[in-house]
């Protein structure tokens, strides 16, 4: 795993927790129990200190950055999908859904159990209230979460929780 210290500052890594072998993570970073950060991904607690909470998953090439002397907060629950991009400082509340693509950029808040559509992006000092699905650039709230919404995200979370587990058991390297 390409782990880091950086002048002094180690990541701390939850118990269960997968990170791919072909991951980043640098310097000030905490990641919670239970969380999978995929192929790709770089979390680089560099200049700011990245905070992923319990259950999170950070999909297949993600950047995850904070600028100096800030915190990106992801709480728990939280899916950010595949090349997704979350420039901190931010705070993402639990439960909430980074589609494929999204960016999410610094000084920037998303509520509990909201989605950030596929593509889209949200605009420095923006937020999008709970339980809202925004999109497009600049992105803005188009609708409600509706139940089938929290019941898919919940149940997706839960397959990268189940992921990092049976990674952490199964995934082999094949050398020949």
């Amino acid at each position: 795993m390409a782990i880091y210290e950086f002048e002094g500052k180690r990541p701390i890594i939850g118990k269960l927790s997968f990170i791919h072998p072909q991951a980043v993570i640098i310097g000030e970073v905490e990641i919670g129990e239970r969380c999978y950060v995929g192929a790709g991904a770089v979390v680089r607690g560099d200049y700011g200190k990245i905070v992923i909470g319990n259950g999170s998953n950070i999909q297949e090439n993600c950047t995850l950055h904070s600028e100096p002397d800030t915190i990106a907060i992801l709480e728990e629950n939280v899916l950010i999908g595949h090349a997704a991009v979350v420039h901190g400082p931010c705070l993402i509340k639990n439960n909430v859904t980074i589609g494929m693509g999204a960016i999410v950029s610094a000084n920037t808040e998303i509520e509990q159990e909201s989605l950030l559509a596929a593509g889209s992006i949200l605009p420095p000092g923006k937020s999008i209230p709970s339980r809202k699905i925004a999109m497009g650039n600049p992105a803005r709230v188009v609708k409600d979460v509706g139940d089938y919404n929290i019941v898919y995200n919940q149940l997706a979370t839960k397959l990268y929780q189940d992921l990092a587990g049976r990674c952490l058991t199964g995934l082999k390297l094949i050398e020949e």
